[in-house]
């Protein structure tokens, strides 16, 4: 039997860049993915970079269409990518009666061309068959269809187990998403705590009108039995975009979501009036609190199985590529006997880049905002006093802190005109399970499963 430098588990963008660069690096690499077409999309997702003009996950993303490449200059990472390319250039976000709350006035942003981008949207299929390509030049061994079932581990290798075969090596990676089979099976999950998770369905729409298809939009909904949330993402086909509806409590209907937004609520239903829906796609994530010293007994967690929900596309892209490397070195370093240091060289990364740089508290406030301002009037109001635009932004954790700023300005005001909202907004201080907690109930005994 083979025994492996290294094995992979799961073929996205962390896995795909975690098996490539050691790989270069001249380690015997396996990559294991459940899907048979590993580069085939089957889950929700915006296809954003995050952010683009702003250092995010301790790095830059920058694109070179001359060269056709994304570039990571922070990390020493290109990834090849021959598909389209939307620069996107504001995030609006609406109250539920359209009141705007502006991370950006596009009319001024665009003037700036690229740098004034906040996002670049693109085909992540494409992305993906570049990746594998690159993968596979690198001398990855590639093998779909493989569902991952088990994984023992000795103090000299790992053992990883699927669709009736096994893989032996000296290191594993679980990349295998924020739904980790692999995070579980090792326990990383005990230490965790449990929020909820984020349920969503999403349509590739063609038709739809929004005041402009190259700026992220974002809104919620009360009418359902639990807040709901709709984010349009930008294409890069032309008008094209992505419509997301989503909820963290799964007694609600995402079908009745998504006919609040595009058929009775009277500002965003003009917007779907010819609206002709393509592929759908949905998927079911847990949010976790992240897991804060990814490695034990020779497995490494990278991107997004060890985070909350999800590091984003970028996030998880740099995750990959810097555990590849470290697991390249370690490996090098066993060999010749070196005191080992790579993999705590990553762990302090991750400490300082994401447990620490990246507080899992603001990316889920983006989703319990409704949970802080339970009422649709307040949270119209709210927004009504909005005067100026937030700074241009798609970054989830700055968002927050932009946020949290623009709040503390309106404090006299709101105050003296609405002080019953004031009592809604120290909630924002509470720890998050607390803030959660009706649909943290609900969601219990589906976590408890795992």
């Amino acid at each position: 039997m083979k025994k492996y430098d290294l094995v992979v588990i799961g073929g996205g963008p962390s896995g795909l860049l975690a098996a490539r660069a050691a790989a270069l690096a001249g380690l015997e690499v396996a990559l294991l993915e459940r899907k048979s077409s590993i580069a085939r999309l089957e889950r929700t997702c915006g296809q954003t970079f995050v952010s683009v003009n702003e250092y995010y996950f301790g790095d830059l993303v920058m694109y070179n269409q001359r060269g056709g490449k994304f570039a990571f200059p922070g990390s020493g990472l290109s990834v090849t990518y021959d598909g389209p390319v939307k620069h996107c250039y504001a995030w609006h976000i609406y109250s539920p009666d359209g009141t705007l709350l502006p991370f950006g006035i596009p009319e001024e942003t665009r003037k700036n061309g690229e740098s004034g981008a906040v996002a670049f949207a693109y085909d992540k299929e494409r992305l993906l068959r570049c990746m594998l390509d690159e993968a596979a030049a690198a001398g990855v061994e590639l093998h779909g269809g493989i569902n991952v079932n088990g994984i023992s581990t000795a103090p000299a290798g790992v053992t990883v187990s699927g669709g009736g075969t096994t893989f032996d090596a000296r290191y594993a990676i679980a990349a295998d998403g924020c739904n980790s089979s692999i995070a579980r099976m090792m326990g990383f999950n005990q230490d965790r705590t449990a929020y909820c998770y984020l349920f969503s369905k999403a349509w590739y729409m063609s038709n739809v009108r929004p005041p402009a298809t190259d700026v992220l939009i974002s809104s919620i909904t009360y009418k359902t039995v639990a807040p709901g949330y709709m984010f349009i993402f930008p294409r890069p086909y032309g008008d094209d975009l992505t419509v997301v509806f989503l909820s963290l409590d799964p007694r609600v209907n995402l079908d009745e979501v998504a006919r609040y937004f595009m058929k009775e609520n009277p500002f965003f239903a003009a917007w779907f009036a010819h609206a002709e829906p393509k592929d759908c796609l949905s998927s079911a994530q847990y949010i976790f609190s992240p897991v804060t010293a990814p490695y034990r007994d020779r497995v490494l967690l990278a991107g997004d199985s060890g985070s909350t929900q999800e590091l984003e596309n970028s996030g998880a892209m740099i995750s990959g590529w810097k555990a590849g490397n470290a697991m390249a070195a370690a490996v090098k370093e066993e060999r010749v006997g070196m005191q080992p240091r790579a993999i705590a060289d990553y762990l302090q990364w991750w400490k300082t880049t994401y447990i620490e740089g990246c507080r899992h508290e603001d990316y889920i406030m983006n989703f319990a905002l409704p949970y802080v301002v339970d009422a649709e009037e307040d949270l119209n109001y709210i927004f009504s006093l909005v005067h100026d635009p937030l700074p241009p932004c798609w970054n989830p954790y700055a968002a927050m802190g932009h946020l949290g700023q623009l709040v503390q300005s309106l404090v006299p005001r709101i105050q003296q005109e609405k002080p019953h909202i004031m009592a809604k907004l120290a909630r924002m201080s509470q720890p998050m399970l607390q803030i959660l907690e009706p649909t943290a109930r609900v969601c219990k005994p589906l976590l408890e499963l795992h």
